[in-house]
């Protein structure tokens, strides 16, 4: 068995025994197992006096593994002042800020990234991912137009796109958005709820009691169980908004879910009830107060 098939079938130890030789090329080879391997620090030594690209991302693979992150930056930054037009290494900076949470700095490194190639699929997703981030929704579908059109059946970039839409206020917009992505992906949860949100904020109740019927039973979640409550109980059925908003609470406390309980009691004709339960939500959250003034 050759060294290829040995990595590829993740004998890494094995793979190691059979490299030889001190030339950079092998030297980076040894590096990378030692990091597939968890070997952090014996990585960093076999490739610290490689002055190849690559050397550069083995090192900073493995002070991150090693908790190093100072040290990790500074190994891209001393690779990217050795090769300033390598635009990989911009974009393995940006995604790293961009996993931290500093998305000022993912978004000036994705864009030194996108200077040199503009063209890259990976890289105008992460900056769309950046972009959303931040809630620049607006620059974000400029974004995710283009990974879309690149790649019609990603999932993700179809989720964030109705999201974008759905935050913009264009809520038909998202709507056909997500149905496109429906077509791809039918039993997503996210795609379902977003869909009863748009349909429920519109008026369509029993469109969104049926979309959240279906997210509830993809995964079923307190908050899944008070959707399709809240549903039913703009459609009048409140026995059958009771019985969810049961299971909701006995799931989570919550103070809308109390809330909404109360207002179910109310309904039906359990006014004692219902003032005990908005005295409970009220304590639970203060922001429900406003909405359960009859009851207090």
């Amino acid at each position: 068995m050759n060294i290829g098939e040995l990595i590829e079938q993740g004998k890494y130890e094995d793979a190691l025994k059979e490299l030889k030789g001190e030339d950079e090329d092998t030297k980076l080879l040894r590096g990378f197992l030692l990091y597939r391997l968890g070997k952090y620090d014996d990585a960093i030594k076999e490739v610290s006096n490689v002055d190849r690209l690559e050397s550069y991302y083995i090192k900073f693979e493995c002070y991150k593994g090693l908790g190093k992150k100072e040290d990790a930056i500074k190994s891209l930054e001393e690779g990217i002042n050795k090769y300033s037009l390598s635009h990989v290494l911009y974009y393995i900076l940006a995604q790293y800020y961009f996993e931290e949470g500093d998305l000022d700095k993912a978004l000036d490194y994705i864009d030194k990234s996108l200077s040199i190639l503009p063209i890259s699929y990976d890289y105008k997703f992460l900056k769309a991912k950046i972009l959303f981030s931040k809630e620049d929704y607006e620059n974000a579908l400029v974004y995710l137009n283009d990974v879309i059109s690149m790649n019609p059946k990603n999932i993700e970039a179809r989720i964030m796109k109705a999201m974008c839409y759905y935050n913009v206020g264009l809520k038909m917009d998202a709507l056909s958005e997500i149905n496109k992505a429906l077509d791809l992906e039918k039993n997503n949860v996210t795609l379902h709820f977003l869909k009863g949100k748009i349909y429920f904020e519109t008026g369509f109740y029993k469109l969104a009691l049926a979309e959240f019927k279906i997210a509830l039973r993809l995964s079923p979640s307190a908050d899944m169980y008070y959707h399709v409550a809240l549903s039913y109980y703009m459609l009048g059925l409140h026995r059958d908004a009771n019985m969810f908003i049961d299971k909701a609470i006995s799931l989570e406390e919550k103070g809308r879910y109390y809330a909404l309980k109360a207002r179910v009691m109310k309904e039906l004709g359990d006014l004692a009830k219902a003032k005990e339960l908005a005295s409970k939500a009220i304590n639970l959250d203060s922001e429900t107060k406003k909405e359960l003034e009859d009851l207090l």
